[in-house]
């Protein structure tokens, strides 16, 4: 049964320590989504990526990514229906489709090109570090532009975070970035997030199947793990509920950095 998982397992990693890495991204993806509204699932990918290479990291994450949206979703169903928190969520939405097309045909650009696997690892390690260094940044105290509420302005958020989702998975801070200076509440924000990343991760599914980053072996994959989604939710709301917010993401962050430069550097080996 866990040759499903087994089969990625790059050689020379104990088959151990990548399944621990594994189970470590599923758990965060459902914290992340549950608690915190995405922004720590930076984390995910870059640490799936520990146990096995970039694009089938992508792969199997999707439909994982999808399991956690719907609990979110489920458990935060009473603080996403503030007038403010749905009107963005058009605008976003029409703008990540544009952002998931341009990177789909990015990957399919990877994907003919010699050293894909390479490609991918530097791209998804590069957004990582870029994402939690304007993360860090802020929580210092840094001030970063203030994005308008206006269509434009959200069409543009939404491709930016449509085009980084698709590569890396890794779009939460940026969603998370301009909702906070819609000055949203905690709860509505959470809620906010789990319906957008929910019809955004749908939409990526179409891509990654025509491209083969989703298949039999990925699926397979996908499925021994979602048991542990329900899981990391329940803890993610747990933690919402109880543990102050900056310095259980400033943790998380530094261990997305630690990932994201490990990427990197083994793509530039």
């Amino acid at each position: 049964m866990f040759n499903a998982l087994t089969q990625f397992f790059p050689a020379g990693v104990s088959p151990a320590w990548a399944l621990a890495a594994l189970v470590l991204a599923v758990l965060v993806t459902g914290v992340a989504k549950s608690g915190f509204g995405g922004g720590i699932g930076i984390l995910a990918v870059p640490l799936m990526a520990v146990a096995i290479d970039a694009d089938n990291a992508l792969g199997v994450m999707l439909p994982i990514l999808i399991a956690a949206d719907v609990a979110a979703v489920w458990q935060h169903r009473h603080h996403r229906g503030q007038a403010k928190g749905v009107g963005l969520l058009g605008p976003c939405l029409a703008g990540g489709a544009a952002g998931i097309l341009s990177a789909t045909a990015l990957l399919k650009l990877y994907q003919g090109a010699a050293g894909f696997g390479t490609l991918l690892s530097a791209t998804i390690g590069g957004v990582c570090l870029a994402l939690v260094a304007l993360q860090l940044y802020r929580m210092a105290g840094g001030r970063v532009p203030r994005i308008s509420a206006r269509h434009p302005a959200a069409l543009g958020v939404g491709g930016v975070a449509g085009f980084v989702s698709t590569l890396a998975h890794a779009a939460g801070p940026v969603m998370s970035v301009y909702l906070l200076d819609q000055r949203l509440k905690k709860a509505q924000l959470v809620g906010t997030l789990a319906v957008f990343f929910f019809v955004l991760n749908l939409m990526k599914m179409p891509g990654y199947l025509m491209l083969g980053v989703i298949d039999g072996d990925t699926l397979r994959a996908s499925a021994l793990l979602l048991p542990l989604v329900p899981v990391g939710a329940a803890l993610g709301l747990w933690l919402h509920r109880r543990v102050p917010e900056k310095p259980f993401t400033l943790i998380m962050y530094t261990g997305a950095a630690a990932a994201g430069v490990r990427m990197v550097m083994q793509a530039l080996a």
